[in-house]
């Protein structure tokens, strides 16, 4: 009686038979392990990619965690920012903003009637290996995360590329879909917005206009303190444009913009008025000893 592991065709056989006699081959040998689906039955054994051993990926957020992630913000969008979110759950600030954008879009599609499409979700959890979340309230809020988390050691690397755009609808769709949830906000819509989305209160525009309208308050303030009028003379003159543009025939023109304070560091330039101040104060002091002396 033949072992297994004799009766098993070698690589050769494998590679010198033809295309169909090689399928059946491998499915007969090693195929056989990965004929019906299982979690992390993987090529590489314990790793995903036998080639590259070093590579183990950390495990991916289940859905149950996503939907409780946007459930806290729903909830309380102050207390539950998405920095504190990405402090509580191990998360770059980047992730958790991409799911809150992902369960906000799947939000407004359940209220235009759209049917969600999850059993393919849970299907590659299964395979993936995702490990089970608790969904407790009082168990996320307390911050006792699943052990799988940890492995997410990219975090802080994530951070340093993570950058706030004040401006971006898409950044903002979640935010949009927390007031509409308010009873003085239902039912408003904008008429020309094809996509029926909600809108914004008005209180959230003035708070915004009053937030630019002091940016632009304390720029100026700035320009004041550590960019000094320097009066006209007879041959320099302060250009009253922000942006000037000098042309020559045959070349391209040169535009030379008035940055401002804008690239100015507070910290040292504060600094060196105050060593400035010290310098005088010191000059002074010594002027009045020396006449003093001489009188």
């Amino acid at each position: 009686m033949e072992t297994e592991a004799e009766s098993a065709p070698s690589v050769e056989d494998q590679s010198a038979a033809p295309a169909e006699a090689s399928y059946r081959l491998f499915m007969k040998d090693t195929g056989r392990a990965y004929k019906l689906a299982s979690p992390q039955n993987w090529l590489g054994g314990g790793v995903p990619f036998p080639l590259n051993q070093s590579f183990i990926p950390p495990p991916p957020i289940s859905d149950k965690q996503r939907n409780e992630m946007y459930r806290l913000y729903m909830l309380d969008p102050e207390k539950n920012s998405v920095r504190a979110l990405s402090q509580t759950f191990h998360i770059s600030l980047d992730r958790v903003d991409a799911i809150l954008r992902l369960k906000g879009m799947e939000d407004a599609w359940a209220k235009e009637g759209n049917q969600l499409q999850t059993g393919f979700v849970r299907g590659m959890e299964r395979l993936l290996g995702v490990a089970e979340f608790n969904a407790d309230p009082s168990v996320a809020e307390d911050a006792m995360i699943n052990e799988e988390l940890e492995l997410r050691s990219d975090v802080h690397e994530a951070d340093i590329m993570e950058e706030a755009e004040k401006n971006d609808p898409a950044r903002q769709r979640y935010q949009r879909m927390y007031w509409e949830s308010l009873s003085e906000f239902a039912g408003v819509r904008k008429l020309f917005n094809s996509f029926r989305e909600a809108t914004v209160p008005a209180a959230l525009e003035r708070s915004r206009r009053t937030a630019e309208r002091l940016a632009a308050k304390a720029a100026q303030l700035k320009a004041r303190k550590y960019l000094p009028i320097i009066p006209d003379t007879g041959t320099i003159k302060t250009p009253k444009e922000p942006v000037q543009i000098s042309t020559k025939e045959g070349r391209p023109d040169i535009h030379f913009v008035d940055v401002g304070t804008k690239f100015l560091d507070v910290a040292s330039e504060t600094k060196r008025l105050a060593r400035i101040e010290t310098r005088a104060r010191f000059r002074t002091k010594k002027a009045a000893e020396k006449q003093k002396l001489t009188v």
